[in-house]
């Protein structure tokens, strides 16, 4: 039995409307998972980016950032401050979120350490406390300045209040710039938070 060469010019239009229906098809259905899923994709990357702040107030539900112009809208109690003016190294302000209440506050502060700045978040309670900091030393030098993310250092700010001077920080041995660059960061954070939450903020 011969075989059948004909082209699909020669046999007329018909496979040709088949694969454009079949291609059309296949863009409508990624189109609607990926509108399906769209949701359930952005609370996962919100999720990752919020993996730090929630390595500080674990039991929270969400982190919701301020405007750095008009910091402290969206925290009961808060005053409205200009952090970007009066506090320049202040990156972050997020209220923290906890069974439709706010219970605290985290601020990220980036000063410059050894190998360059040094993003520290500090999450501080209603009251003022340092409930704990989260160090981003990976641009510091290995085995040194990165000993300043663990928590071996970073515990002993935990439990200070706001107003704290912070003069007896151990620094990490041989590493006293990047040391120094994270207890300055949680200095300027706490003045931040003084700025937002208490009367005569520095």
């Amino acid at each position: 039995m011969p075989k059948n060469n004909m082209s699909l010019i020669e046999r007329g239009p018909v496979p040709a409307i088949i694969l454009v229906l079949i291609c059309a098809i296949c863009v409508a259905l990624l189109a609607l998972t990926a509108d399906v899923t769209a949701d359930a994709r952005a609370y996962q990357a919100q999720w990752l980016a919020d993996t730090n702040k929630r390595a500080l107030f674990p039991l929270a539900d969400d982190f919701p950032e301020e405007t750095l112009e008009q910091a402290g809208e969206g925290i009961p109690g808060a005053e409205t401050v200009d952090l970007s003016q009066h506090h320049p190294e202040v990156y972050m302000v997020a209220a923290v979120h906890s069974g439709g209440e706010v219970t605290g506050v985290i601020i990220g502060v980036a000063s410059k350490g050894y190998g360059g700045k040094v993003p520290v978040m500090v999450g501080f309670d209603l009251s003022g406390t340092i409930v704990g900091i989260n160090v981003d030393a990976s641009g510091e030098t290995p085995g040194l300045g990165q000993k300043t993310a663990d928590a071996s250092f970073t515990d002993q700010y935990i439990g200070r209040l706001s107003d704290d001077s912070l003069s007896d920080i151990d620094a990490v041995t041989s590493a006293t710039i990047s040391s120094h660059a994270v207890t300055a960061s949680v200095r300027e954070a706490s003045f931040a938070y003084d700025a937002l939450m208490r009367e005569g903020g520095r």
